[in-house]
């Protein structure tokens, strides 16, 4: 899959863009409020219907505009057959309209038979930085790229969890909905939790043989998934039984004390949380090689992927740059580059090597 066009009317800053995207290495530079940025957004959404940073459609509507209007064409290559798809979403008020090749779907599952993004920017260092529920959304999210059908797993899910809490937090609780809702949602828990760390490993696998391969193994990572209260192959009698004050806590806290909801994973480096103990640097490089990471495993099971990168790549010096755009161009999938700066070496080197340069003004 690699894009040939964005056009962009009433989303964020722009009026009305048309932009031609002629390379699989591609360079968009401007400064600080040109619309970078928002040209990810607007690629990320035509994938997600939803961006990468806000949940509210009508902040990415232009100032005094009440409707935004997006559309990517893009090739796929089956088996030597090229063909060309053109994916279209458009805002009103609060409806959304999406289309495939000008026929309406209705969820992004059908997307992502065509179309897949993947997107790094600075803030994904909250992947190591930040809460456990920034974990949690980039795994599922990457579990639902490589099955669209895990996100009505995920929904679900949260109607029992939402539904168990409700009955929590109700003036009296009946005991025989409460354990129906008790081993629904341990059933439900154990089967998100066991995609969850299938995923995991893979990525650990993928990035430790990056690090021996282009880093000489001079790091080693650990994925390691953490469980409230349940362990994994526990069968539903023997959670009961080493829980046995779960209803008493539960009920006078009003609150659950286990599921999926409430798991985490933790990222260790070098047998240390990096966290805490991984500079900035550090952990630039670890986020990033994860998502290079999900990508190859997508790429093995789907088909190619659309890497975005905006601003990601400015921090690592010469030696780690050099070495970090080896590992992406080994993708072999379209890279679209966003830099604050008209010059560089990284910029250069992307240049070198064919990259189409987009240069935006504010």
């Amino acid at each position: 899959m690699i894009l040939k066009q964005l056009y962009i009317k009433d989303f964020r800053c722009f009026e009305e863009k048309n932009l031609s995207l002629a390379s699989s290495l591609i360079l968009i530079e401007g400064s600080n409020g040109s619309g970078k940025s928002t040209l990810l957004e607007a690629l990320h959404y035509l994938c997600y219907l939803r961006s990468f940073r806000t949940h509210t459609p009508r902040e990415l509507l232009r100032f005094g505009q009440d409707t935004f209007f997006l559309k990517a064409v893009f090739e796929t290559d089956d088996h030597g057959i090229t063909e060309s798809h053109e994916i279209q979403v458009g805002f009103s008020g609060k409806k959304r309209l999406v289309k495939i090749n000008q026929k309406p779907v209705s969820s992004f599952k059908e997307l992502m038979n065509f179309y897949r993004i993947v997107t790094l920017t600075e803030d994904d260092l909250n992947l190591i930085k930040g809460s456990p529920e920034v974990r949690r959304a980039f795994i599922d999210q990457a579990i639902v790229l490589h099955d669209p059908n895990f996100s009505s797993k995920l929904r679900a899910f949260k109607t029992i969890t939402d539904n168990r809490n409700k009955l929590l937090q109700g003036r009296s609780v009946d005991r025989h909905y409460y354990d129906i809702l008790t081993e629904q949602l341990w059933t439900a828990s154990v089967e998100i939790q066991q995609r969850r760390q299938v995923i995991l490993k893979e990525l650990e696998r993928d990035v430790n043989t990056m690090a021996e391969a282009y880093f000489a193994g001079d790091f080693k990572i650990e994925l390691a998934y953490k469980q409230k209260r349940t362990k994994s192959g526990q069968d539903f009698g023997a959670f009961i039984e080493v829980n046995p004050d779960l209803y008493e806590e539960e009920t006078r806290f009003r609150r659950s004390f286990f599921g999926a909801h409430l798991d985490d994973f933790a990222i260790s480096l070098r047998e240390k949380a990096s966290k805490s103990f991984a500079s900035r640097g550090q952990q630039k490089l670890v986020t990033l090689l994860i998502k290079v990471a999900q990508i190859k495993e997508l790429t093995l099971q789907k088909g190619p992927v659309v890497f975005l990168l905006d601003d990601f790549m400015a921090d690592f010096d010469e030696s780690n740059a050099q070495i970090l755009f080896s590992v992406l161009m080994a993708l072999k999938s379209q890279l679209i580059f966003t830099t604050p700066t008209q010059s560089g070496q990284f910029n250069e080197k992307v240049l070198s090597v064919g990259g189409q340069k987009i240069s935006l003004t504010c």
